[in-house]
């Protein structure tokens, strides 16, 4: 770039003896950018740029415009690097640290539909920190987040766009107002902080901003690595497609600057050392204490909620009527126990997103009602959660569920408490999440294991470092083996398939709080300890 400043007077003093100054046009001004960046070094970036201008054969005008645009837009770049440093120098001389130690906890989503966030939070501040948690309004958080003293949520106010509006102009502009809600929370709502803790994805425009705020508060960055946001886009527009591989390459940029980062599995931490430079941490989820088997007491007072709130109406030909029994338990002489003739409770959930085939399930109803009513059996099978998808699907079960006798699906959506109490009355989970990346792992699983669920998981690179296939679960491709793998799981048919070595009803994993205390908390507390003594 120096060079570029030393050059441009040799450049524009030749371009003067050519052309009259007062006649300079707009495509005499692009020849003297050309002859510019001809002059730079054939590894410049510049050159490269005039290398790819040339080999696109386009008209001499849009050619001559492509040159103006770049010198535009690294002047831009210039101009912007010095007001950030101008604004940090500014910035920084008003800060006071508080008392406490203080971080951010960005989600950039609906809050409430983000427990790893949510439980970091809970975490940090067991730990005595002040916690700010951003994100969206939607979903209820856990109990354990609304109820912490030391937890703060700071809502993001999203904006909606007209559904006719193309997806790259939505896009661009969701993001312009994403950075100014950013920006008037982190810089102008809340105190100086002292460590930012990033979910990604999504990773635009959440990485930049947080290092921006990070370099202007003294702040450490930790980046959470749930999954890799190029992976998602590129479900929507191929991987091919160039706004995929500029997502790529802006996500690795902003990957590296960070001071540190978590990610959910190893297969995820080889990736992003060997390809992005970038040292992660494992911290693979955990199932936070409310996920556990529901006593029976719990279950009859969950189902008889579910009934009169109307979630259950599709059983109505099922259910029993009464209240001292419900489809699922009954009660006699003041105990509670499971219903003689109660149906096998399936449960899975989802944000009803692409990386998620809810047609392989309903392709894989008609051979499990099969196997039901040989066995003279029953099932539910419940899926829980919101999303763009969901329409379809319920659509496409209304048109075949008059075929099926044995087996009946309900969609639904719960509360964070009613759902870890349904989970913890199931038989089976459920998981059809395959992975963008192929890097992560499904949440939804950790929890079944927790409420001491085996889990039948769609196959995928990194689902091994989760689900054992035979021992705490099964692992299936095809709607034929989810099918069968239901089936065998249930118990209401035998396939060639191993018998499961862990039973329902114990939990399978350590919880969240002891895990996060042995990986998660070290590397946390000597970020917060740099940064408390840069501030001092």
């Amino acid at each position: 770039m120096k060079r570029c400043f030393f050059v441009t007077p040799v450049v524009c003093q030749r371009f003067r003896q050519k052309h009259s100054p007062l006649v300079v046009d707009g495509r005499q001004f692009c020849e003297c950018t050309v002859s510019l960046l001809e002059v730079l070094p054939p590894d410049a970036l510049g050159h490269r740029f005039l290398d790819f201008a040339r080999g696109c054969n386009a008209p001499r005008p849009m050619y001559f415009f492509l040159m103006a645009l770049f010198t535009q837009v690294i002047y831009l770049i210039m101009f912007t690097c010095l007001l950030l440093v101008l604004l940090v120098i500014w910035y920084r001389r008003g800060l006071q640290s508080p008392a406490e130690p203080h971080v951010a906890v960005i989600v950039l989503g609906d809050i409430g539909r983000s427990p790893r966030m949510q439980y970091h939070a809970v975490s940090l501040a067991k730990h005595g920190c002040e916690v700010s948690l951003v994100g969206y309004a939607g979903a209820q958080p856990t109990a354990e987040v609304l109820s912490h003293p030391r937890i703060h949520l700071r809502h993001i106010v999203p904006w909606e766009f007209p559904r006719s509006l193309p997806f790259t102009i939505k896009a661009a502009l969701k993001v312009v107002f994403l950075v100014w809600g950013l920006l008037k929370v982190l810089l102008f709502s809340a105190p100086k902080f002292d460590l930012l803790l990033v979910q990604n994805p999504p990773a635009i425009p959440t990485l930049v901003l947080a290092r921006i705020i990070a370099t202007l508060q003294g702040a450490s960055l930790i980046i959470d690595f749930h999954n890799f946001g190029y992976s998602l886009l590129a479900l929507k527009l191929g991987e091919a497609h160039p706004l995929v591989q500029a997502h790529l390459a802006y996500e690795t940029f902003f990957g590296r600057m960070a001071d540190d980062a978590f990610c959910v599995t190893a297969q995820m931490r080889s990736r992003l050392a060997s390809e992005w430079s970038v040292s992660a941490t494992p911290l693979h989820d955990r199932p936070a204490s409310m996920f556990r088997p529901t006593p029976l007491e719990g279950q009859h007072a969950l189902f008889l909620s579910l009934w009169d709130s109307g979630l259950l109406d599709r059983l109505s030909d099922w259910w029993p009527d009464g209240r001292s029994q419900t489809l699922f338990t009954e009660v006699s002489e003041g105990q509670v126990s499971r219903s003689s003739s109660r149906p096998h409770l399936v449960i899975s959930s989802t944000s009803w997103t692409p990386d998620e085939d809810f047609n392989q399930l309903l392709d894989a109803l008609p051979a499990l009602d099969r196997d039901l009513a040989k066995a003279a059996k029953r099932a539910v099978v419940v899926v829980t959660g919101k999303g763009e998808l969901r329409q379809q699907f319920e659509d496409r079960y209304a048109a075949m569920s008059q075929q099926l006798k044995a087996v009946r699906v309900l969609t639904l959506w719960l509360s964070f408490k009613d759902y870890a109490l349904l989970l913890g009355s199931a038989d089976l989970g459920l998981s059809l999440h395959t992975s963008s990346s192929g890097f992560d792992l499904p949440m939804k699983v950790v929890d079944m294991f927790g409420a001491g669920l085996p889990a039948c998981a769609r196959s995928f690179a990194a689902l091994p470092e989760l689900v054992r296939h035979g021992e705490n679960g099964f692992t299936f491709s095809s709607s034929e083996e989810l099918a069968q793998s239901l089936s065998h799981a249930l118990g209401v048919a035998t396939y060639d398939l191993p018998q499961l070595e862990s039973a329902a009803g114990q939990p399978k994993l350590n919880g969240w709080d002891e895990n996060w205390d042995a990986v998660a908390w070290p590397l946390l507390q000597s970020h917060l300890q740099k940064s408390r003594r840069k501030a001092d």
